[in-house]
């Protein structure tokens, strides 16, 4: 725990002051790949579908051999030939859903159709799933697959034959899962990260601004006593996974002026953090930043306060990073909770947990989370596995350790809306124990 106290001899506590030098964590940042991403808003979507088809053909091909040896062959779509013989093919899971939102009911006035009630959840008992190519779609059935357990977007191989009416039926799937990791870092003393996002200070309320300050006076070392300060002082990042300004929560979108209004107080914020520990600050959907995933920085004219420390990091969402030498990867959430709306899967860390076996990290994008049209590579496959995986602005603190069948060891942390429930995330990296801490 950050908050061991030792207590002296005559049960007193020692509160002269004492100089305390903040511990420096390594840091490289790895998120070119979300900042290099194409902005060509000529080209369609289908090219990010074929780019995260060869490159998951690639990677599941090995994984294919290993779980079925050379016992059947790995077909398209349209090398379907003979009714019944088992085979393999791979390809991109597809939900045909009857409340899924289309442009035709946002035009019923004009159609003369019935206008339908506005929903946050699309899951109905009529969901079917089918599987495409680069060329067609086929059909599936059995119970391998939970339609309810899935999400447009994921590909995967499967195990199984077609039958006379053109439907391919399930034996067996083969999910891409994690990646081996690389070997983690052996580290001999307590470093510790706090994880926080949701701080909404574009809101005209005020609830939650005490609990901020208090958060600041505890982050600055200006809380407790010097045994108490110095665990303090081991904590080497602050990373802010968005809505800073707002977050996907607030059903209204924000103003020019909302904007305007906040800046000062969020660079003033920032500044603050800035001048005690390095942070990394992400966008979120409602912040002002381009809604489109991956999201570019925040532009640095908002901040010409916090600009002005080193220690001050503008960065992507998604966003990877190395701390200490562990690989860190996370959003501001909005992955996470698209597949919410689409499937029965409630939880957020068991979301997390399918995010890793399908090894993509947003499989809706670009379906129903909007993304750039990008052309040769799809950004959001989870290409190394991380230690740290984070999910922002969730309704409660969540973490759990996953542990994968290669033996990856990865700490999965849902972190909260701090308006809302006034918590932070710390992470220590000795161990990469997780808990939360809050503030009223």
């Amino acid at each position: 725990m950050l908050l061991k106290i030792k207590p002296s001899i005559d049960n007193e506590i020692d509160l002269k002051p004492v100089a305390i030098e903040r511990q420096n964590i390594d840091y490289k940042d790895c998120s070119q790949r979300f900042y290099q991403v194409s902005r060509d808003f000529t080209k369609q979507y289908a090219h990010i579908y074929s780019a995260r088809l060869n490159k998951f053909r690639e990677i599941l091909s090995p994984l294919i051999h290993k779980k079925w040896s050379n016992n059947y062959k790995v077909l398209k779509l349209c090398d379907l030939r003979e009714k019944g013989e088992p085979c393999v093919i791979i390809g991109t899971l597809f939900k045909l859903q009857e409340l899924k939102p289309s442009i035709l009911k946002e035009l019923s006035d004009q159609l003369e159709i019935i206008p339908q009630p506005s929903r946050t959840h699309f899951v109905h008992e009529t969901d079917t799933v089918v599987l495409e190519d680069e060329l067609q779609r086929i059909k599936l059935s059995g119970d391998v697959i939970n339609v309810n357990e899935v999400v447009t977007g994921v590909v995967v191989a499967i195990l199984g034959s077609e039958d006379e009416d053109g439907i391919f039926s399930i034996k067996d799937v083969c999910w891409a899962g994690c990646n081996i990791q690389k070997p983690l870092p052996q580290i001999s003393v307590d470093k510790y990260i706090v994880l926080m996002s949701g701080l909404n200070l574009a809101l005209k309320s005020a609830d939650h601004l005490f609990s901020l300050n208090l958060f600041l006076e505890w982050l600055s070392g200006f809380c407790g006593s010097s045994d108490y300060q110095e665990e303090v002082s081991k904590i080497g990042r602050v990373i802010i996974a968005g809505g800073i300004y707002a977050n996907h929560s607030i059903e209204s979108t924000l103003n020019e002026a909302d904007v305007i209004s906040a800046s000062g107080e969020v660079d003033s914020f920032c500044a603050a953090i800035s001048s005690v520990a390095p942070l990394d600050l992400m966008p979120g959907c409602k912040d002002p930043a381009g809604i489109m995933l991956p999201q570019k920085p925040f532009h640095y004219c908002l901040f010409p306060k916090a600009t002005e420390y080193k220690s001050f990091n503008r960065v992507s969402n998604p966003y990877e990073c190395e701390i200490g030498g562990f690989p860190c990867l996370g959003s501001s959430g909005e992955p996470i909770e698209d597949i919410i709306r689409y499937s029965q899967l409630e939880n957020r860390i068991e979301i997390m947990k399918k995010t890793l076996l399908w090894r993509h990290m947003a499989p809706t994008c670009p379906d129903t989370v909007p993304c750039t049209p990008c052309l040769d590579t799809d950004p959001f496959t989870i290409y190394n596995c991380p230690a740290v995986y984070f999910s922002g602005n969730g309704k409660e603190f969540l973490t759990d350790l996953y542990t994968g069948e290669d033996g990856q060891k990865v700490r999965l942390i849902s972190i909260p809306d701090f308006c809302e429930t006034k918590t932070v995330a710390v992470l220590n990296l000795l161990n990469l124990e997780c808990y939360s801490m809050t503030f009223t």
